[in-house]
């Protein structure tokens, strides 16, 4: 039995190329912008204008990274296989540190923990509250031992090969646990795989995950009974909400960031000119 993570959708690979261009070329035009005012009109009130210039070249900078990354994820692509005896596998991860090649015995694997990860979230405002979040799922499966976890990313539409996987150990009578929590969100970092191990190793965390041939049946059931036996409000805590908390905080403290700065460099060129 083996699984490969598929390439992006066409549509989003499209959406990431046409981004790419966008931003980086909006944030280059930033950037030289201002040096061709300065060129054209080499006054000194025009010299907190190359603080504009840093922040573009910082613009550059992000986004090429940023893209770079995308780009690096669609050239190396996840591999499991199965074998008689062992369980192989290569995760690439767009996080620092969490790509990983790994090996073990299918006879030192003690649970299979099933969870929701996040593929892509699109929030219309994180500081406004208003329009509604669109967030997209994948299956994912921890696959423990006393000491280590492999994690398979099941791509939406490869549910059919996330069955197979649960099947196989549901069928090898391997414990399968659940929980409901977002734990990871692709490229966003928001918790290492050695955090998850740990987690799912808290005996308050986890509760059985029955199957019954039925995935959309059984997660619904199982979420159910999770919120019935831990809360809805303990569903919200981890790391996705402290996450999100804190980038809301960073976009609201950015937003004013901006608006002081405008007003800041606007004073500053008003008074050089006075001035001179």
């Amino acid at each position: 039995m083996k699984y490969t993570e598929p390439q992006t959708e066409l549509f989003w690979r499209i959406f990431y190329v046409l981004a790419a261009f966008m931003l980086t070329g909006l944030a280059c035009m930033i950037t030289i912008a201002p040096l061709i005012f300065i060129w054209l009109n080499p006054a000194p009130y025009m010299i907190p204008l190359l603080s504009i210039v840093a922040l573009g070249g910082f613009g550059v900078y992000w986004f090429v990274n940023m893209f770079r990354q995308l780009f690096w994820k669609e050239r190396h692509r996840s591999r499991y296989e199965m074998t008689a005896t062992h369980l192989n596998g290569v995760t690439w991860r767009v996080e620092p540190g969490e790509s990983v090649e790994q090996s073990v015995r299918l006879e030192a694997i003690e649970q299979v923990v099933f969870f929701p990860a996040i593929v892509r979230k699109t929030q219309p405002s994180p500081t406004v509250p208003i329009g509604r979040p669109t967030i997209d799922f994948c299956p994912m499966l921890a696959i423990m031992t006393a000491d280590e976890s492999v994690e398979i990313l099941f791509d939406p539409r490869d549910l059919d090969q996330f069955e197979r996987w649960i099947a196989y150990f549901h069928e090898q009578g391997t414990p399968l646990y659940y929980t409901p929590k977002w734990l990871y969100w692709i490229g966003a970092n928001i918790a290492t795989r050695e955090e998850r191990f740990l987690l799912f190793q808290q005996p308050d965390e986890l509760i059985p995950f029955f199957y019954t041939g039925d995935i959309p049946a059984d997660e619904s059931t199982a979420a159910t009974a999770w919120i019935e036996a831990y809360g809805i409000e303990r569903q919200r805590e981890g790391p996705h909400e402290a996450h999100y908390v804190k980038q809301a905080k960073i976009m609201k403290w950015t937003a004013i960031g901006t608006v002081l700065g405008i007003v800041l460099l606007a004073a500053s060129m008003i008074g050089i000119a006075a001035f001179t």
